[in-house]
């Protein structure tokens, strides 16, 4: 399990750091809708540096691990409410690669967390 969950630290952060990176330099690729409203930009850039600080949190459980409980709860919280934002709204149901998208990251890190002290 231990060799699982450093590797879902490595994926997601990986993932999150390329996501928020792309998001900060070409904020347009996400659509017209984006690429024609700076108000949309702005957003996208702002939520684009918040997946940054995210990637280099998981980062930082994957070099921390024996003190990774707090900030893997805190990723575990943010993706739980992430995620119910997507379900809430039923934009998800909707769509279900966004509904798996959003989700998989929650389970997996409850699968991986560590509830208990050490």
């Amino acid at each position: 399990m231990l060799t699982f969950t450093r590797f879902v630290y490595a994926a997601f952060g990986t993932a999150a750091i390329a996501a928020g990176s792309g998001g900060l330099i070409r904020p347009g690729l996400l659509g017209t809708e984006v690429a024609e409203s700076p108000l949309m930009q702005h957003l996208v850039r702002e939520q684009a540096a918040g997946f940054v600080f995210i990637g280099l949190m998981f980062f930082w459980c994957l070099r921390h691990f024996d003190a990774r409980r707090p900030v893997h709860l805190a990723l575990l919280t943010f993706t739980v409410i992430f995620a119910g934002i997507h379900w809430v709204s039923g934009y998800a149901w909707s769509h279900p690669q966004v509904l798996v998208v959003n989700s998989a990251p929650a389970l997996l890190l409850a699968i991986t967390a560590p509830w208990k002290e050490r």
